[in-house]
């Protein structure tokens, strides 16, 4: 199971180190904005979606997170079906 690791530090490299912009001055960080305001006062104030889609531009890793957080996901659902399936037919 070596894609949760990589999982874990793709996501802690991508999508924490990505939220740096919360402390970036006004002038660098609104012109990055997609989906919050540019109206808000602090780029602390800035959307959960918009720190994902500037880490999908900026760090080309958060890839690596989505692809491995997908293949997980995929995993435990395959998993749980033939868990299921074998129960409902061993009956």
């Amino acid at each position: 199971m070596v894609s949760l690791p990589v999982f874990v530090v793709s996501y802690i490299y991508s999508f924490f180190i990505s939220s740096k912009i919360a402390y970036l001055s006004q002038s660098e960080c609104k012109p990055q904005f997609i989906f919050t305001p540019k109206d808000v006062q602090y780029c602390s104030d800035i959307y959960g979606i918009d720190i994902f889609i500037i880490a999908l531009k900026t760090n080309p890793i958060s890839y690596l997170c989505l692809l491995t957080g997908m293949y997980i996901i995929s995993f435990f659902a395959y998993i749980t079906f033939t868990t299921i399936k074998k129960r409902i037919y061993a009956n």
